[in-house]
């Protein structure tokens, strides 16, 4: 009888927990990011186990458990030169249990009413403050927080995320930040805010599988 070799890590992103940075050279990966680090990693240790014995069988990757829900109350967007902006979404994030065919993602995201001029921009200088003010003074005791940081590159170094990280405090049982790339929308959003332009979401040509077109209304 073969033997049967194992390998892996299952990454269930609903229910992951981000750790707090040590110093400011903390490297920041989104979560499509660290699913490709995890599958060249798994074919590296693939390849190891094989060529010690030839007979046994690798059991593939375990599939992602995706979660559909790209958006929570306090949303922060860095761009590709490490601006960083921030929106506030009305609908809170509820949390997506595990074992529901969520591994069949990703999703598109789901299309949101969101305009340019809600999209505030974060003067690095006014950081701390700014979070603190719209964040931090918010939360209730207890209160379940998830903080999503959309990235237009896949990972990405940041001061001010450091502070984020640190004041945050995600050693708290409720609260939680996931690092992910940016949606089309948000994409579309901080280009139309950076140019002026005026931005009307009807002559948008949304691709359908970024963004789910029948929420638009």
């Amino acid at each position: 009888m073969k033997k049967l070799l194992f390998i892996g890590v299952l990454f269930i992103i609903s229910c992951k927990e981000s750790t707090a940075p040590v110093d400011n050279s903390t490297m920041y990966y989104t979560i499509e990011a660290q699913r490709q680090l995890y599958e060249i990693e798994y074919k590296k240790n693939a390849k190891k186990l094989h060529e010690k014995d030839s007979s046994a069988d690798i059991i593939p990757t375990i599939p992602l458990i995706y979660d559909n829900q790209y958006y929570s109350n306090y949303n922060f967007i860095i761009d590709s030169l490490n601006h960083i902006y921030y929106f506030y979404h009305s609908r809170a994030y509820e949390p997506v249990f595990c074992g529901t065919g969520m591994e069949f993602g990703p999703f598109p995201a789901p299309y949101i009413k969101l305009y340019p001029k809600d999209i505030i921009h974060i003067p690095d200088s006014d950081f701390e403050t700014f979070f603190r003010s719209r964040v931090m003074d918010s939360i209730k005791p207890k209160e379940s927080i998830l903080i999503y940081i959309g990235s237009q590159k896949d990972s990405f170094k940041s001061p001010q995320i450091d502070k984020l990280y640190n004041i945050f405090n995600t050693d708290h049982y409720y609260r939680a930040i996931v690092c992910r790339k940016t949606t089309e929308q948000e994409d579309v959003l901080l280009q139309y805010k950076k140019s002026g332009k005026y931005y009307n979401p009807d002559e948008i040509k949304w691709d359908s599988t970024k963004t789910d077109i029948k929420s638009i209304k």
